[in-house]
């Protein structure tokens, strides 16, 4: 981790180069120097982290320590600079005198100063290279040892190698219906194709043991040839190879072997398996490489041979060129966690001459739902509480787990490193990042990608946004089993969750290697752990109501969860002045930020979720910021200068409630502007954003006539399809009295069905429109009662594939428009019992069963069909009027 620190700055530095201003005199040239140091400190780091992963040399963490304080102070140098050069390149119209550069006072001691802590890091750049060498710390280390450091331990990969024995039956509890599908499919008569079959899913999830189950119970009775071959993270070809031969062929010449190509022991293997139905486990498969590899061995003669993978990392599963069964493995539910971990933990020995045992049950449920379904978890716990029959230390287990007590039970964190250590140097910061959010949150991934973006976590690549790359890492994280996908759109990952097992075990990490620190109490923050590096980053829990910035100075990033507790006339701004990152969630109420926000001039992103929140006029001083993120909060005034902040991207807010818009003035770097709910949005802002430079993507909620009418309008999804995760965070937050509502923002209201709320809700509303994919879900239900005024419905390019109409839903609807609403097949049959009905538009949708149309048509209703989606008119809201 230590070397992505740097290579996190690095990233930064290099998207923003100090502008060459005269007045700035040798400063540029003297960061740029600087950046070259640091680009060789980060060589020296790739061996740091790999040698401090194997536990070697301690003090490599007291000196990565320093070189991650270095690289954090050429950050607020770089900044600094970047800041002065701004300044000083303004016309003078603006600046004035200040304009005059190097001849005003001010400026001069803010140069000098700047020169000064620049040649004192130089300094201490050398300094530490310098002990690097004292203490023998070399790049030495090869690619070999190196990948070492990443791979199983001796022992564990051992076990792993342990064939399955035939006459074991494997201890397996909830796995009945994956073992008997898995089994199904492998002795399937009709299927003569050789045909793979994966089984995925996170470490520790059982899916070697259902494996091994299947494996013994039909392996030498339905298969001329099987063999059990592990993958794991230390493959090689040869060493593939060979176990090849020496399962499926049985006894062999292995001298032999040593003297043949990898070619030739392939056409060896496929010469031999072509006339056999034969079984091949491959068992633990990291890469698709690895099977790519391998595959040419594996003839398909059409004898119904099969192979069976077990993975973590779904990419694999979908990439044999073959015909592919996959199986994903399921958690083990409350019920069946409980019966496993009673297996475990209260083994037959240990039943005799106990009149104790209903309270160690009791507390053992408890227990077992903490393993949150992972079997191997909940197989670790059991196996060591079992010989720990005290029912202190199960109270205490109840109150917080100690993985690392119960290793020779089985290390869950050493089975966990692995899928740690198979990632790269970016994927792994931004795992570590998603495991800061509280238990069972469910994370937006817009609200994820943007912070990864600001911690300068994502790399330029060449042809792709940062938003695209940072979107593939969500993608690639979720394949490889390490995160939850929680709810997903048509086109994207919503929102994601962390295994509650896997969350503890990263949350861990992040401690000792100083990734951050997660505080529940005034007494955490303020305390320093003799195993944890200096952290940067800063989670808060729940009421720590402290001043963070002077007991943690220099501080990056303050995450700060369950806001709403916080004693917002204690927190402190004070000593935060270098914060990138500050991001409250879970606010409640009204809270005016302090002024001494202004000074922040570092910070990249602001994010305010829940409540109602008063700016002050200094946060326009924020001259660093790239987002302001208040999409699920309400801002009561926005200072007229925010959105003239040069720097700034990304704007997204739920709701406006003043502001003074005839002098606000956007400037046009923006590319996403998003304001929901606004008092006033006058024609002129419309004009300015398609001024803008780079056309952002926008969306305004806009008030007329007493709120009245509403039109949501926009895009919710980049040009990358990146989602901004805009949502409605509460339908309720609608005006009641709506008359005229028109929704046309995809995934806005996500897969929820709306129309049951807004009916109930939007009692005196007159017209509906709900288009562009603004509601993703298959189903739309309009409840009895729901709608009692509606006059007017339109249905716009949706996905429903069903409408269900209840009896006495809108009783005064008189026009019905339909457009290209192609998954709906059918129109519902509650449409008849409509009296007030009048009008029925039918456009686009050429797969539509017209039975209903006829009839409502012989009823003497007037029903219109078009084929072409130009004859359609949107629901038009009338514009604000002057």
């Amino acid at each position: 981790m230590a070397e992505h620190a740097v290579a996190a700055v690095l990233q930064r530095a290099g998207a923003t180069v100090i502008q060459e201003v005269a007045s700035l005199g040798q400063v540029p040239a003297k960061v740029e120097a600087l950046k070259s140091e640091l680009k060789r400190m980060q060589c020296f780091l790739r061996d740091a982290d790999a040698r401090m992963e194997r536990g070697e040399n301690e003090m490599l963490s007291q000196l990565v320590s320093e070189v991650r304080d270095v690289a954090y102070s050429v950050e607020i140098i770089i900044d600094t600079a970047n800041i002065l050069a701004r300044e000083t390149s303004r016309p003078p119209s603006l600046l004035g005198a200040i304009s005059k550069g190097a001849c005003y006072p001010v400026h001069c001691k803010r140069l000098y100063s700047i020169g000064k802590r620049i040649d004192q890091v130089t300094a201490r750049v050398g300094a530490i290279f310098r002990e690097f060498a004292k203490y023998s710390i070399s790049s030495s280390t090869g690619l070999n040892e190196t990948r070492h450091s990443m791979d199983e331990n001796e022992s564990m990969r051992a076990r792993r190698l342990t064939l399955p024995d035939f006459g074991d039956d494997v201890d397996v509890i909830g796995f009945d219906s994956e073992i008997n599908q898995v089994k199904d499919e492998l002795l399937d008569s009709e299927n003569k194709d050789l045909t793979v079959i994966s089984l995925v899913g996170p470490g520790g999830a059982g899916k070697s043991t259902i494996a091994r189950k299947v494996y013994n119970l039909v392996a030498k009775k339905h298969f001329n040839s099987c063999a059990w071959i592990c993958i794991s993270q230390q493959f090689t070809v040869y060493g593939a190879l060979k176990d090849i031969v020496k399962g499926a062929m049985g006894s062999q010449d292995f001298e032999e072997l040593g003297t043949m190509s990898e070619m030739e022991i392939i056409k060896k293997i496929h010469s031999f398996l072509k006339d056999k139905r034969y079984l091949v486990v491959l068992d633990d498969v990291w890469r698709i490489e690895d099977w790519d590899m391998v595959q040419a061995a594996f003839p398909d003669v059409k004898n119904g041979s099969r192979i069976a993978l077990t993975t973590r990392n779904s990419a694999v599963s979908n990439h044999p060129n073959a015909r592919k069964i996959i199986q994903e493995v399921k958690l083990l539910n409350n019920d069946e966690s409980i019966e496993l971990f009673n297996r475990k933990a209260f083994p037959s020995y240990v039943l005799h001459g106990r009149d104790d045992l209903d309270s160690f049950r009791e507390l053992g449920k408890a227990l077992a739902l903490k393993g949150n379904g992972l079997p191997l978890a909940i197989v670790v716990m059991g196996g060591f509480l079992s010989k720990n029959l005290r029912i202190t230390e199960w109270r205490r287990m109840v109150a917080s787990i100690n993985w690392d007590a119960m290793k020779n039970e089985g290390d869950i964190r050493a089975i966990l490193d692995l899928s740690y250590y198979d990632l790269s140097s970016n994927l792994k910061v931004c795992f570590l990042y998603i495991t800061s959010f509280p238990e069972d949150y469910a994370v937006p991934v817009g609200l994820l990608t943007k912070l990864w973006i600001s911690e300068g976590f994502i790399p330029n690549v060449r042809g792709r946004s940062l938003e695209e790359t940072a979107l593939g890492y969500v993608e690639e994280l979720a394949q490889r089993c390490l995160i939850l996908i929680e709810k997903k759109s048509s086109r994207c990952i919503r929102t994601v969750k962390v295994h509650d097992v896997l969350r503890d075990w990263g949350i861990g990490r992040a401690r000792r290697e100083g990734f951050l620190k997660d505080c529940s109490s005034r007494d955490e923050v303020e305390t320093s752990y003799s195993n944890e590096m200096r952290a940067y980053r800063v989670v808060l829990y729940d009421s720590v109501c402290v001043k963070v910035g002077v007991a943690m100075p220099n501080l990056h990033t303050l995450l700060i969860f369950n806001a709403a507790r916080l004693e917002r006339n204690v927190f402190s701004f004070r000593g935060l002045n270098y914060l990138r990152i500050l991001y409250f969630d879970g606010m409640r109420g009204r809270w005016q930020l302090p002024a001494e926000i202004g000074q922040m001039v570092h910070l990249r992103y602001l994010g305010l979720k829940g409540g109602t929140y008063v700016l002050p006029a200094s946060v326009s001083n924020l001259t660093n910021l790239h987002t302001f993120d208040a999409r699920d909060a309400v801002v009561e005034a926005l200072p007229i200068d925010l959105l003239s902040i040069s720097t700034l991207k990304h704007v997204h807010i739920y709701k406006v409630e003043s502001w003074s818009v005839w002098k606000t003035t956007i400037q046009s770097n923006l590319k996403s502007l998003f304001i929901f709910l606004a008092a006033n949005t006058p024609k002129q802002w419309e004009g300015a954003i398609d001024r803008m430079e780079e056309n952002p993507s926008w969306c305004f909620g806009k008030h007329y006539r007493s709120v009245k009418q509403l039109e949501i309008v926009g895009a919710c999804e980049d040009e990358f399809g990146v989602p901004n995760d805009l949502h409605l965070p509460d339908l309720h937050l609608l005006p009641h009295n709506l008359r005229r509502l028109k929704i046309s923002c995809p995934n806005l209201l996500n897969d929820e069905d709306p129309m049951p709320l807004l009916g109930s809700w939007l009692t005196f509303l007159n017209v509906l429109e709900i288009g562009v994919k603004s509601y993703t879900g298959a189903t739309m239900t309009c409840p009895s009662g729901g709608f009692p005024d509606l006059h007017n419905l339109v249905l716009h390019d949706l996905d429903i594939e069903e409408w269900i109409l209840e009896d006495g839903a809108m009783p005064r609807l008189r026009i019905l428009t339909l457009c290209k609403c192609t998954k709906l097949k059918t129109l519902p049959q509650g449409l008849q019992h409509l009296k007030e009905l009048k009008k029925l538009k039918v456009i686009a949708m050429p797969e539509l069963d017209q039975v209903l149309c006829y009839l409502l048509h012989k009823a003497g209703r007037e029903v219109v069909l078009r084929s072409s989606e130009e004859d359609f008119e949107h629901v038009q809201i009338p514009k604000y009027d002057m």
